[in-house]
């Protein structure tokens, strides 16, 4: 018990007392985001987690559930699809390679890191609450705003997608599995909103 993980506890209730439930998992090492799933109420990669000796686990909220732990991600690939999270250039590219200042190009690569496994979103209280598309959503808008190459107005995707309903609480950066900042994502949006320095199209 010490070294398992809750998917190790999943697993073992599959192969041992329950070959119908229904779960979902692929790397096992924290890269995939199929896991996602609620731990005494707190949103988790199972595959990270450390086992409790008391444990509830439930599928990611507030999503709706195709069988036990696998919920439907139609929604969400919906709305990445949607949102164009690719560079939206104004002109033809002339088919050669953009210059890119390596710096930025890191930044750009880290917000790429994001895993889409919504933890984040499941954690979110403004989710819960509001017109809030969710914080993995304006962590990829984000980086779409700072790419050279894209020229689309991603602030107005942002507020149009509920950023301003952001409680600020932080705990989307507090849970992601992959160390990333969808709070400082839509602290940065908002600066642009009030400073004026997004990006229009």
């Amino acid at each position: 018990m010490e070294n398992m993980r809750v998917l190790d506890v999943i697993r073992s209730i599959y192969e041992n007392q329950a070959g119908d439930l229904a779960y979902q998992f692929a790397c096992r090492i924290g890269r995939c985001g199929t896991c996602a799933v609620r731990v005494n109420g707190v949103s988790v990669l199972a595959c990270q987690e450390q086992c409790k000796p008391h444990m509830k686990i439930e599928p990611l909220q507030p999503f709706p559930v195709l069988r036990d732990l696998v919920i439907d991600r139609t929604e969400v690939e919906a709305r990445y699809a949607a949102l164009a999270l690719t560079p939206q250039r104004a002109t033809e590219h002339e088919g050669t390679p953009d210059a890119i200042d390596p710096e930025l190009a890191g930044d750009i690569c880290q917000l790429d890191s994001c895993l889409a496994c919504m933890v984040c979103v499941s954690s979110c209280p403004a989710v819960e609450e509001r017109a809030f598309d969710g914080p993995a959503f304006m962590l990829k808008l984000r980086q779409m705003a700072i790419h050279p190459s894209d020229d689309k107005d991603r602030l107005q995707q942002a507020v149009g997608a509920g950023m301003v309903e952001c409680f600020g609480c932080d705990l989307c950066t507090q849970l992601c599995p992959a160390d990333l900042s969808p709070a400082e994502a839509i602290r940065e949006f908002r600066k642009d909103m009030i400073f004026g320095t997004g990006r229009t199209a």
